[in-house]
């Protein structure tokens, strides 16, 4: 093997890391946790329609690009970031803290439903 080669080196998960990602995946599973992960998916799908939307407006004869390129910038941000939510509720986290905060905060919807739910 040559010497100038890059070595890989391999990191073992962190257990906390996993062990929580997969409470948070087995939460997705059921309601009303699974609810969220649909609500932030549905969000995601809805921009990237937006998104098609705006960029078919700009295909149209006689329309400026440039004035449709703030609007289209915030619908790449709200998909990005709906993507990247429903995610981490689904236990897909790439930190401990990510995982932590997206756990706790399955936790709390769940106090805020209601029984009957």
């Amino acid at each position: 093997m040559p010497e100038n080669l890059a070595h890989l080196h391999v990191v073992d998960p962190d257990p906390q890391l996993q062990r929580c990602n997969e409470k948070i995946a087995r939460l997705a599973g059921m309601k009303p946790w699974g609810d969220v992960y649909g609500a932030l998916a549905l969000a995601a799908r809805l921009a990237a329609e937006a998104i098609e939307a705006a960029q078919e407006l700009q295909q149209l004869p006689g329309t400026n690009r440039k004035t449709l390129q703030p609007t289209l910038d915030f619908w790449y941000r709200v998909r990005d970031c709906n993507h990247r939510a429903a995610l981490a509720v689904a236990g897909g986290n790439q930190t401990l803290a990510a995982a932590l905060v997206a756990f706790r905060f399955l936790r709390n919807i769940a106090e805020e439903v209601p029984d009957d739910h």
